[in-house]
């Protein structure tokens, strides 16, 4: 038998202005508003605090993750020691 996920809903009234905004951040960010919500419950149940704000990435990191998604310039390693034995050399 497959247990079902529950899911809950969240309702908050918010100015549509500041919610067409926040989303084409989100959208930029590749997240959407469920997720946004989800993230943020998530880090403030992990850490007891205000979790600090994403960032919209900058063209220098956007290529890297381009880069890496088609594994251009991409350094795989077989195992952790590998990693650090690349790391020290």
């Amino acid at each position: 038998m497959i247990k079902m996920i529950k899911s809950s809903v969240v309702k908050a009234k918010i100015e549509p202005y500041l919610k067409k905004k926040a989303e084409t951040v989100l959208h930029k960010l590749g997240i959407t508003p469920d997720q946004a919500v989800t993230m943020l419950y998530k880090q403030i149940v992990q850490n007891h605090v205000w979790p600090i704000g994403l960032k919209i990435p900058n063209a220098k990191t956007l290529k890297v993750f381009s880069e890496t998604d088609d594994d251009i310039n991409l350094v795989k390693f077989s195992s952790l020691d590998e990693l650090f034995k690349n790391l020290e050399a």
